[in-house]
């Protein structure tokens, strides 16, 4: 009797399981991303948050117009034009496949480039949630694959409408790790070259998106460098990958227009440096171990060898140091909320802290003395979780990467957890997972937030007045956190934008500081020199102190001690200043005050927009005019 081979069921189930969980966390990110879709479009124009947003879909709009170029001198910006800090690769692909979608006018082009962050990022999860499955089991690619969906910051990043790029770093960061596992991996020469080319390209592309992911190159190099001993061809490999990236962004650097700048904010030089000096370590390192020198004292001489390459280059050093700011110091970035440590900011609340977190970061840290955590993937995915989860206790900025790798590592750990302890421990742990990221995630699905809140409206009015004073051409001075918004909707050039002190510190703290100047004609002779027009102000109240630091003036000088956390009174100093005789006293003469506290002449209030509803601090927003050759009318 014949019998006939025959493909059993179940393992034909097991070879569709993965693709199908991946299936499934994909409709459910997909879902959670797009939940505020009432909001994200009003009358089929998509509704941006009037930030970082703004400036993006600027940049998509040219690009979408102008294919394959892209924004990068902008004469809107600063009092002589500047470049942007930002990269090209994001905005320039995100034109180009805006404009292939059907986007015609700037409208349509925008509307397709904010569904882009909901599809990838979804798509993103469905890979981990179908890898792990693969890899472990049907349990942990779902609770891997929804942890990571469910992560609130990085959901928060990745709504229909969140066209920022910061939506694109975990997945760049994953890429990143992808490449090093097969720099470990590698065996023969032959893999060495394959797996180094791959990690160069991985690593180039993540800097041409953001900068910042140079984090996860250094993340590598600690790595690599504290590898087993065994694997000298993987430092080869690691330095022709770091040599390649270091190739690529020096050519990147040299086809940029004259006038680009040298520092630590724009992807050039000092970050070629950084990755050559990358290279340099491990290829001392490979020679080394070669020649049998012991793991320990080869790591170390090996980074002095590759300091010594970035010393090398003109200003490279001092940049990449200046760099170390983006993780706190800065006098800009703590006066930004996202830029804020975990833990240790003022008024912090450790348990939201931690949820915010997540648990994926304590199932972590748990498995950091497990011997299986040491070796394999485990050993490499620890580092990258592990760095990021502190470079968000230091800035809360990285929590979108930090969250979703701890996430990753923490479904891995609750299999292990299951398979040594059994199933009551590994619930336990899966509820410590998924329990924070449902817990902070439920609201903002269930009830989201629009990208444009009513607090926002006097500001939003000011630039759709602004951008109707036609006859009365001229920059305008105002909030740098607003400057995206004057920018692109009121069409006006703008001295202070949301990049802060990146465009240049000393035009940043001439611009914020010159509000604080106490004599009417110092303004004038400013907003004359910078072709400035209007000077819009906001309540100083919330606000001047922290502008006083970060223009580079004693902030004591503008407050008083703090009677209770958050609270500050003003100085004489910091009543004399435009600012607050402009908002408080309407720029009248000031009884004995003397030419400092002369009636405005030069300035007039021609505006002023109130938020509709009252709010807990003075929402009303004040428009000045200078003019300086006859009175301006108020309209």
């Amino acid at each position: 009797m014949r019998t006939r081979l025959k493909i059993e069921p179940p393992q034909l189930a097991d070879r569709w399981r993965p693709l199908g969980i991946a299936l499934a966390i994909f409709v459910v990110a997909f879902l959670v991303r797009i939940s505020n879709l009432p909001t994200a479009f009003h009358g089929g124009v998509p509704q941006l948050a009037p930030f970082d947003e703004l400036y993006h879909a600027k940049r998509i709009v040219y690009s979408a117009t102008h294919l394959f170029r892209v924004l990068t001198e902008d004469p809107n910006r600063g009092p002589r034009g500047a470049f942007c800090p930002w990269p090209p690769l994001y905005d320039m692909l995100a034109g180009a496949a805006s404009r292939l979608l059907g986007g015609r006018d700037a409208a349509g082009i925008v509307a397709r480039a904010s569904w882009f962050p909901p599809l990838f990022s979804s798509l993103v999860c469905a890979i981990v949630a179908g890898w792990l499955s693969r890899r472990l089991d049907t349990a942990t690619g779902l609770l891997g694959g929804l942890a990571v969906a469910l992560s609130p910051d990085y959901l928060d990043r990745s709504r229909l409408g969140a066209i920022d790029h910061h939506f694109l770093e975990f997945p760049l960061v994953l890429g990143i790790l992808a490449a090093t596992f097969a720099l470990v991996r590698a065996a023969t020469s032959r893999e060495a070259v394959q797996s180094g080319a791959f990690f160069g390209i991985a690593l180039t592309i993540s800097l041409l998106v953001q900068p910042a992911l140079l984090l996860a190159g250094g993340i590598v190099l600690i790595v690599v460098l504290w590898l087993d001993p065994g694997k000298p061809l993987v430092r080869a490999a690691a330095a022709s990958g770091f040599a390649l990236s270091s190739l690529l962004i020096f050519l990147y650097r040299a086809v940029q227009p004259a006038g680009y700048p040298d520092s630590e904010w724009y992807l050039g030089a000092s970050h070629a440096a950084a990755l050559a000096g990358a290279a340099a370590a491990c290829a001392v390192q490979y020679g080394q171990l070669r020649a049998g020198g012991k793991p320990g004292r080869t790591a170390i001489f090996a980074l002095l060898s590759g300091l010594l390459v970035v010393a090398a280059v003109p200003n490279a050093l001092g940049a990449v140091l200046a760099g170390t700011r983006f993780l706190g110091g800065d006098p800009w970035f703590k006066s930004i909320q996202e830029f804020q440590p975990l833990f240790f900011a003022p008024g912090s609340i450790w348990l939201e802290d931690a949820i915010e977190l997540g648990g994926g970061t304590v199932l972590t840290l748990l498995m950091v003395a497990d011997r299986r955590w040491r070796r394999g993937l485990r050993g490499l995915s620890l580092p990258f979780a592990l760095g990021y989860a502190l470079a968000a206790v230091s800035s809360k900025r990285f929590l979108s990467v930090a969250a979703p790798l701890c996430a990753i590592s923490g479904a891995v750990a609750v299999f292990d957890i299951r398979r040594d302890f059994g199933r009551w421990p590994a619930r336990a742990a899966a509820v410590l997972l998924i329990g924070p990221a449902l817990l902070l995630s439920a609201g903002s699905v269930l009830h989201p937030l629009p990208p444009v809140t009513p607090e926002m409206s006097p500001m939003l009015r000011a630039a759709e007045y602004l951008g109707r004073q036609t006859s009365a051409p001229g920059r305008v001075l105002g909030p740098w956190s607003w400057g995206h918004l004057f920018d692109v909707v009121a069409g006006r050039g703008v001295l202070l934008d949301n990049f802060g002190t990146m465009s240049g510190r000393t035009d940043f703290e001439n611009a914020a500081g010159i509000l604080l100047a106490t004599r009417e004609s110092a303004v004038a002779g400013y907003c004359a020199a910078n072709a400035v027009r209007f000077v819009v102000l906001q309540d100083p109240l919330p606000y001047l102190p922290a502008q006083a630091d970060m223009s580079g003036f004693r902030q004591a000088s503008f407050e008083t001690p703090p009677r209770r956390p958050g609270s500050w009174s003003p100085t004489r100093l910091t009543k004399a200043t435009f600012w607050w005789r402009a908002y408080f006293e309407g720029g009248r003469e000031r009884p004995g005050g003397g030419s400092a506290g002369a009636a405005f002449r030069e300035f007039r209030l021609v505006r002023v927009f109130s938020e509709p509803k009252p709010s807990a601090i003075r929402s009303a927003v004040q428009v000045w005019q200078f003019a300086p050759d006859g009175p301006a009318r108020v309209r």
